[in-house]
């Protein structure tokens, strides 16, 4: 008995070893193997020994000639990005986006597809399945070992079932994971997208971020934030934790699919919004936008000045910064960060508009702990972070995701 147990803990320290080398290696891209032993602690033969397992199984490969310490040459090691990669998918109440991503979150990929309204959950399904199907044929000379899919609403994670999507009707006890496991037989994880937007800020910042509690905030068709404190995302006993589009800044106020009255997501989402706009059009309002406009119009008549776009992108981000001021008050993070769609408008403005209304309903002592950024990752944080999920599960054991 005692020879098993410390054969388990044998294994399950490896398996740590091999996860912080990975990550460790996705982060610095180029890494000798001296440099590993030191920046783990590790000794050199464990180091060796990681290595030349990891290039058995083409997870890294040996690329150019690094210089070590008193100048000695040294044998480059980097993920082997060309072998194996992760499909991502995001879904959205408007549209779903698929991309292959290497196992350092690079994006080689990114495709958009919008919804047709008049689809329900099952067919929207159908449609991701075969355009996922599509890429993977296409990217046949890799080996896509999971799927990361990021859902615009709660989901359970103890069995895989999606709770409900506001503004998109039948997705209620949709079993994602399970049925895109079953159609393509690859590991799949399900997460949801304020968490994966979290993920891919740690991810890309963790320099800055790691030793933080951070949000990080959408504000697009939906509200949500994803909660992170010290390295650790914060799920909740269901895994619904960070559902601040769904708190409410006006108990009389709409009635929202969730329930409840006055929720935030009712005042600041871009569907929100437009609802707005549409009206003040239809009440004869001047403005350069026309009935039946799109969110891209609005984008457009906000930079070009539009006395009503502009006024209602400033009401929206005043209610946003209703939202974070309760989260700060709630969580005390010393960063929370805003993205999506609503933020992509006129980025600046949202932060001087928040920042402003923000400071004036906290105490100086919190705000002056207190930092509020925008998203200014390349991609898309919540398609990246969808990778990043799946990437990480492969992580922490990689050779369980290689089919003999």
């Amino acid at each position: 008995m005692k020879e098993k147990f410390e054969s388990v803990n044998q294994e399950k320290q490896q398996q740590m070893n091999r996860t912080l080398v990975m990550n460790l290696l996705r982060k610095k891209r180029l890494c000798s193997r001296a440099e590993l032993a030191k920046l783990t602690g590790l000794k050199r033969a464990t180091i060796t020994n990681i290595i030349n397992d990891f290039i058995q199984h083409d997870y890294v490969i040996e690329d150019g000639i690094l210089e070590g310490e008193k100048g000695r040459r040294c044998i480059g090691i980097r993920i082997n990005g060309e072998k194996y990669r992760i499909l991502g998918i995001m879904i959205t109440r408007q549209y779903y986006s698929i991309g292959i991503m290497g196992l350092s979150g690079e994006v080689y990929e990114e495709r958009k597809y919008y919804l047709d309204a008049r689809q329900n959950a099952h067919e929207t399904m159908e449609d991701i399945k075969q355009k996922s199907r599509q890429m993977l044929e296409e990217y046949k000379h890799t080996d896509v070992l999971a799927i990361g899919i990021a859902v615009p609403g709660p989901y359970r994670v103890e069995d895989g079932e999606v709770l409900y999507i506001t503004n998109l009707i039948g997705w209620d006890g949709v079993m994602l994971a399970k049925d895109m496991k079953e159609e393509f037989d690859i590991p799949v994880y399900v997460e949801n997208d304020a968490n994966c937007g979290a993920y891919a800020q740690l991810w890309f910042r963790e320099e800055e971020l790691y030793k933080n509690d951070i949000i990080y905030i959408i504000a697009g068709q939906g509200v949500g934030c994803g909660i992170i404190s010290k390295g650790e995302l914060l799920k909740g006993n269901m895994g619904l934790a960070g559902e601040i589009g769904h708190t409410s800044i006006n108990f009389e106020g709409p009635k929202c699919e969730c329930g409840n009255r006055g929720c935030l997501e009712k005042y600041c989402s871009t569907i929100a919004v437009m609802e707005k706009v549409q009206k003040r059009i239809a009440n004869g309002e001047y403005t350069m936008l026309k009935s039946g406009c799109s969110f891209e119009d609005f984008k457009n008549a906000v930079r070009c000045g539009d006395k009503l776009a502009l006024e209602e992108y400033r009401m929206a981000c005043e209610f946003l910064a209703i939202g974070v001021v309760n989260i700060i008050n709630q969580l005390n993070p010393e960063y929370v960060i805003i993205g999506d769609a609503l933020a992509e408008v006129e980025s600046q403005l949202m932060r001087r508009v928040v920042n402003n209304k923000v400071k004036e309903h906290i105490r100086p002592v919190i705000w002056e702990k207190t930092q509020i950024k925008m998203n200014d990752l390349e991609y898309n944080p919540i398609l990246i972070g969808a990778g990043v999920v799946a990437a990480q599960k492969v992580f922490e054991n990689p050779f369980q995701f290689i089919k003999e």
